[in-house]
């Protein structure tokens, strides 16, 4: 278990889920042992952005009464922490489906334009935009108009606002090629 994690930071890298513990006890008690009443304690306390190595000491495992550890293994838990930020990113629509025969789509607005997004500092610095979720024009005989979600783009990234915005899918008829076989 992570403990003190500081309020402005996030874990960015994988945690391992298991350690190994050497115990000596009672025979009786180390049969009966459950994984599930021992435990590890890691101290974040005062951890700054950055790689770091945690140490995974025998003294911050929890066991049973009458049991000690021995040893732990392994012994440096490694963690990415990364500051937790606020971005203005482009909304991007995503538009399925083809609209009816004779028929393209010419334009796509999206108001407002822009969401905030907060989350990991060095992914959010990686990413290019946020996406909507799907606005299908499959069919459509005319200019499509919706409301669409803004979907973060990772579990560590949150959507601040706005939550959805009105898209505009314009559709126009396609320009028949001249007979003559030469463009206009």
């Amino acid at each position: 278990t992570l403990v003190n994690v500081p309020a402005e930071m996030v874990i960015t890298s994988d945690v391992p889920r298991t350690v190994s513990l050497r115990i000596r006890g009672p025979l009786n008690h180390l049969r009966a042992l459950d994984p599930a009443h021992t435990g590890v304690v890691v101290d974040l306390r005062g951890a700054s952005e950055g790689e770091h190595e945690f140490e995974v000491e025998a003294r911050n495992v929890a066991v049973p009464e009458g049991m000690n550890v021995l040893a732990v293994s392994p012994s440096q838990l490694p963690l990415r922490l990364e500051r937790v930020v606020r971005r203005q990113l482009p909304v991007r629509v995503q538009v399925v489906g083809e609209p009816a025969p004779g028929l393209r789509v010419v334009g796509v607005a999206v108001e407002p334009a822009t969401a905030v997004v907060s989350g990991p500092r060095l992914q959010l610095e990686a990413l290019h935009g946020v996406a909507t979720d799907p606005v299908n024009i499959d069919g459509a005989e005319g200019s499509v108009e919706t409301v669409s979600t803004v979907r973060s783009p990772h579990p560590l990234m949150r959507v601040i606002e706005p939550l959805a915005v009105h898209v505009t899918v314009t559709l126009a008829p396609v320009r028949p090629e001249p007979r003559d076989g030469r463009r206009r």
